[in-house]
């Protein structure tokens, strides 16, 4: 059996990548990059639908940038296609849209609920996954919704992973290896990452980070009351245009602005960094207001904190809203970049 060659197209209202993926006369499937197959080869290969993300219903808010169609192409004559590999070609496509997009943590989310299906591919897997690594594994282990798991027993075994790894911070951590530069036996991981972001202030940091406690924040409830107004428009225009209904609802939670910044004088945490996002009852009235949506999550902000403490406010935006149904329907992830 000669190489053959796999092309999986993630498609955004603003972009179209291919990627390819060779497999060798042995059958090893490899990432090649990406690629510019001309129109007519892709016409004569075999194209089915890739997988996006979780459910893409499961979430309130979704930016253009990660609505994508993903296609994968097959040869037309491709032999001996494994169960495995076909089920790796259909779901790296949304895994690539991610680094892409520099969202580390929906990058570790996909890690983490599809691993049986990356888990034969590690070595791809590190390699697509390095430009991100560092920052959606701090992500994943300090700003996610699973808190820190158990990524201080891999910390301090800091020995390198096989081919079947499952673990999502396992296999982050072994991509980001190289720039992280781990010290387990002199330094905590959280002053490895104190290091990596103090000894790179010159460069520019841009990633997701989920935010905890915003159900004891004003900001959530605002959710409801916009969803119960936009399902009664919806029911009265959705027969005629339902495209431009929807996008509607997505433009407004698009154009809130957002506001990260430190709270040295919180009783509570002295680290503290809070979120506030523009009130959506506010938007409802009419007017522009912020409403605190909740904070960064303790250990992540003391890491920034110390890391950079002269640091106040930090650029950010309002990145994806739902799409964790095992915690809870508005899970809210902003996008930081400093």
């Amino acid at each position: 059996m000669a190489k053959e060659i796999f092309y999986v197209k993630v498609e955004t209202a603003k972009t179209a990548t291919v990627h390819a993926f060779s497999r060798s006369e042995t059958g090893i499937l490899d990432y090649a990059g990406t690629a510019t197959p001309q129109t007519a080869e892709l016409s004569q290969m075999q194209n089915v639908e890739g997988s996006a993300y979780f459910t893409p219903s499961w979430y309130t808010f979704l930016p253009t940038n990660l609505q994508a169609e993903i296609s994968v192409f097959l040869p037309a004559s491709t032999e001996n296609l494994d169960a495995n590999q076909y089920s790796f070609l259909l779901h790296v496509g949304a895994l690539l849209l991610a680094v892409q997009e520099k969202d580390g943590l929906l990058a570790a989310e996909l890690l983490h609920r599809r691993s049986m299906v990356f888990a034969n591919f590690t070595p791809i897997l590190l390699h697509i996954l390095k430009p991100v690594a560092a920052e959606a594994l701090f992500a994943f282990v300090y700003g996610g919704f699973r808190g820190e798991s158990n990524f201080q027993r891999i910390y301090a075994n800091n020995a390198p992973i096989s081919t079947g790894e499952t673990d999502a911070a396992a296999i982050l951590f072994a991509a980001a290896r190289d720039t992280l530069k781990p010290d387990s036996e002199r330094e905590s991981a959280e002053a490895m990452f104190i290091r990596y972001f103090s000894e790179n202030a010159d460069r520019h940091f841009d990633f997701t980070m989920g935010i905890v406690g915003a159900s004891n924040h004003p900001w959530l409830a605002g959710i409801d009351r916009f969803k119960d107004l936009s399902n009664s428009a919806a029911g009265f225009h959705f027969a005629s245009a339902p495209d431009a209904v929807g996008q509607k609802y997505q433009d407004v939670f698009a154009s809130l602005k957002t506001k990260v910044q430190a709270e040295p004088y919180n009783p509570h945490d002295h680290n503290a960094i809070s979120v506030s996002i523009e009130d959506l009852t506010a938007v409802i009235k009419g007017f522009r207001s912020k409403a605190k949506a909740g904070y960064l999550r303790a250990n992540g902000a003391a890491i920034l904190r110390k890391a950079r403490p002269n640091l106040y406010g930090y650029e950010s935006s309002l990145w994806r809203i739902g799409g964790n149904p095992d915690y809870f329907e508005n899970a809210i992830v902003i996008r930081i970049k400093f």
